[in-house]
Order: C-alpha cells, then sequence, then structure tokens
C-alpha cells in the first residue's frame, strides 16, 4: 500500500513538474524562455554529481547519534506507520526512534532539516538521491520565479544577469543542487521575493485573492528562510517590509516620488526597525547574544583550520564594539578570500579565481555607476540587496574564518551580489552576445 501511495506521489510530482514547465515556456518572453530548459539541464547535472558527493549536512557532528539521513528515514517510516503522530512530531523538539534519542534547542536549523528531509523522504520512498532531487527541483523553480518576476516587473532590467545570478552561475547551482541547508535558504528567499516584488512595483489585482495567496506563500517561505537561519533570514525580510512601506506612502502621495526619496525613507525605516528589534527581540535578539555566538563560532573556526589559509583578526574580542570595528574588513574578506595565489589546492584555486572574476565585476559595476549607466532596477531595491548582501558578508567574514567553509556560507548573498553586479550597460552588452541574452522581455 505505501510503495502504491509513492509510486502516484511521483507520478504526481512529475506531472505537475511538466505542466509547471508549459506554462512557465509559455509565459515567459523570447529571450528568457531560452534560459529555461539549459538551466534546468545544467541544475539536474550538478544535482546528479552532487548525489555522489554528499553534503556536510548529511552528517552529524555528535558521533553517539546516527547521520540525518539516517533519522530521516525513521521519520518517514514513522508517520507512514503513525500519520496522526506527524503535526505533534513535527512541533516537537527532539525525537525518540529505535531506542535512540536526538534532542535539541526548538529554534535549531539542523532540527528543522531533519524535518524537511522526513518529508521529503515520505515522498521519494527514503531514497536519498530522490529526496535531493526533489529539494533541488524545488529551489529551481523559486529561482526561476524571481528571474521571471524581475523581467516582467522591470522590463528595462537584464534579465539575462539575473538568469546567470540564479541559474547558471556554477557555485550558486553547486550548493543549492542537492540536501543542503543552502538550498533551503538560497531557495526560499528567492521565492519569497519573487512573490513579493510584483505587489510592491506592479499593479495590484483587482481581485483580492491571487495577491492573499501570493501573501500566504511568501510568508510560508519566510518561515521556512528563518527557521533554517534567522540571522540570514531578518535582514532580508525585515528590509522588504520597509520598502513595501515606503512603496505604500509613496502611492497615498506621503513621500516622494524621487528615487533618493525613496532610498532615505528605506535607510530610516530599517534603522529604526532594527533599534526596535534589538529593544524588544528578547535574548536571542540581543547584541551581547549576537557577539557571543559570533565568537564561538570564530573560535571553532580558528581551531580547525590550522595549517590552512583561514581569517585572522587582530586584536580580536568578542564585543559589539570589536565586531563593528573588524566588520568592514571582514565584508571585503568575504568576497575576496581566498585570492589567487593563496594556495595550490584545487578547491582554494577554483574559488581564488571566482573572486577574481567577483572584483573585476565589482570594479566594472562601480566604473558603471561613475559613468552614469548602472542598470535599471529601481534605486530603492538595489539599496535593499546590496545592503543586505554587505550584512551577510561582514556576519560571514566574522563567524567564519575557515575558508572553505565560508565559500559555501556566501552562497546565500552569492546570487543577490551577482544579479547586482551583472545589471550595469558593459555587462549587458556582453550578455546580449550569449543565447537568450538579447530581448530582456518576459
Amino acid at each position: 500500500m505505501r510503495l502504491a501511495v509513492t509510486l502516484l506521489l511521483n507520478a504526481g510530482l512529475l506531472g505537475a513538474l511538466i505542466a509547471w514547465l508549459r506554462i512557465e515556456y509559455r509565459r515567459a518572453g523570447p529571450g528568457l524562455r531560452r534560459w529555461l530548459l539549459p538551466a534546468l539541464g545544467w541544475r539536474l547535472l550538478l544535482t546528479a554529481v552532487s548525489s555522489g558527493r554528499p553534503s556536510p549536512d548529511l552528517f552529524t557532528s555528535n558521533p553517539a547519534l546516527p547521520n540525518p539521513t539516517k533519522w530521516s528515514n525513521w521519520l518517514a517510516a514513522f508517520f507512514w506507520e503513525q500519520p496522526a503522530q506527524l503535526w505533534p512530531t513535527l512541533q516537537s523538539a527532539g525525537f525518540h526512534l529505535h531506542g535512540q534519542t536526538a534532542t535539541f534547542y526548538q529554534w535549531s536549523n539542523t532540527l528543522f532539516f531533519y524535518k524537511i528531509l522526513a518529508l521529503l523522504g515520505m515522498m521519494s520512498g527514503g531514497v536519498i538521491w530522490l529526496s535531493g532531487l526533489y529539494l533541488s527541483l524545488l529551489c529551481f523553480m523559486a529561482c526561476w520565479g524571481l528571474v521571471r518576476a524581475l523581467a516582467q516587473t522591470f522590463p528595462l532590467a537584464s534579465a539575462a544577469g539575473a538568469a546567470l545570478a540564479f541559474l547558471a552561475w556554477p557555485t550558486v547551482v553547486w550548493w543549492t543542487a542537492g540536501l543542503t541547508k543552502e538550498t533551503l535558504v538560497v531557495g526560499a528567499g528567492a521565492g519569497v521575493v519573487a512573490l513579493v516584488l510584483p505587489l510592491l512595483y506592479g499593479r495590484v489585482p483587482a481581485r483580492w485573492w491571487p495577491a492573499a495567496g501570493r501573501v500566504a506563500l511568501a510568508l510560508l517561505l519566510a518561515w521556512v528562510m528563518v527557521r533554517m537561519r534567522y540571522f540570514f533570514a531578518l535582514p532580508l525580510l525585515g528590509g522588504l517590509l520597509a520598502l513595501a512601506a515606503v512603496r505604500l506612502a509613496t502611492r497615498r502621495g506621503w513621500w516622494g516620488r524621487g528615487k533618493w526619496a525613496q532610498v532615505g525613507g528605506l535607510v530610516l525605516l530599517v534603522v529604526a526597525g532594527s533599534f526596535v528589534a534589538l529593544r524588544a527581540g528578547g535574548e536571542r535578539l540581543s547584541l551581547s547574544y549576537f557577539s557571543r555566538e559570533v565568537d564561538a563560532n570564530y573560535q571553532h573556526g580558528l581551531r580547525t583550520s590550522a595549517g590552512r589559509p583561514h581569517l585572522h583578526y587582530a586584536a580580536w574580542q568578542p564585543t559589539p564594539a570589536s565586531l563593528l570595528r573588524h566588520a568592514p574588513l571582514a565584508a571585503a574578506q568575504t568576497l575576496v578570500r581566498p585570492w589567487p595565489g593563496e594556495s595550490a589546492q584545487p578547491l582554494y584555486l577554483g574559488a581564488s579565481l571566482e573572486n577574481a572574476l567577483l572584483a573585476g565585476l565589482v570594479c566594472l559595476a562601480l566604473l558603471a555607476g561613475w559613468r552614469g549607466c548602472p542598470g535599471h532596477l529601481p534605486a530603492a531595491l538595489v539599496a535593499l540587496l546590496l545592503g543586505y548582501c554587505l550584512l551577510l558578508a561582514a556576519f560571514i567574514g566574522l563567524s567564519t574564518p575557515n575558508l572553505g567553509t565560508l565559500s559555501r556560507y556566501r552562497i546565500a548573498l552569492l546570487p543577490w551580489l551577482l544579479l547586482l553586479l551583472l545589471q550595469n550597460d558593459y555587462v549587458r552588452r556582453w550578455l546580449k552576445k550569449i543565447p537568450g541574452g538579447g530581448k530582456q522581455s518576459g
């Protein structure tokens, strides 16, 4: 019986994917349409490769416990046997199965990841590569939705730049092609922005239910993002709320329509909201808690990076003032380390080449901005995404001295940064020379 239900579920999912592809292919404009199937094929290829190289997220740091894959399969089997216990178990902070107990604090992202794996395992029949394929495809659908939303909402912007950033950039696709936490974080974030942007900058639907459906799905994805890495999620979600308030004030005539007026309003609301959150957010949003968590991760990273290239900060102190003092250097190092020549190991060499390319794109974007051709995204949206990227870069650089881990964690910000760097007119002219880079309308 369970096998028959599993086969029906998989057949239904395959049918839904085919229907989604047909709808998206029809909705996309001629230029954007040419990205859809090649980008999907690229993701499927890297998903297949990654299935033979399990992510670190599929192994527990506690040798006394089974790895997450085994726990998720046990949970999936338990849910099939006792479906009435599915919801209570998903709300619990621990599991007791097969004579073994795993207990976490309620907001553990590892705990949440176990639960996601278990739900995927119910559909895949416990086949780990199939669960990874499901998650990878969901991330692809969210990223494609963002690219198409950008193309439709801002027809003058470079849709090819957005597609390259979210659908084709090798490291972005690699780290979001399978059972990784980055797949959930990037996919959920892209989905939230894809759903919200048309409501902020497009025409509000005449009927209430399409907008309500978008908001409900956006809230679900925001919850996933917060549960996975709330230090990453809160700046983006808070920035989107501030942008929504600025756009509402602009539409009602309460605030100026000029780009600098909207950027100023966004900054004021973000600063005010951050102050309120720090004052009223409790222990887990306090500066002292943040400092302790960053210091604990930094010290652990130093201990595990001996003999290898890593980040090191002089006069380091686990205080808010010390973190603020080191933040600019940390943000810069997140984007350029390892640099070319720092290590001859293949992984470090590949990362250093990517960093050299990123540095070149940054310089090109600065030149384009200086010459007045930075691109056609709204200034307030650019300010939001740029601030988000810099804040995450500083946080990752402060808390993750291990350069291998850093290269992985920064995937949470990399596609957003690339989206901005690939919008200027210089890059746009180059992108027109590749398939799908010509006509941008979606």
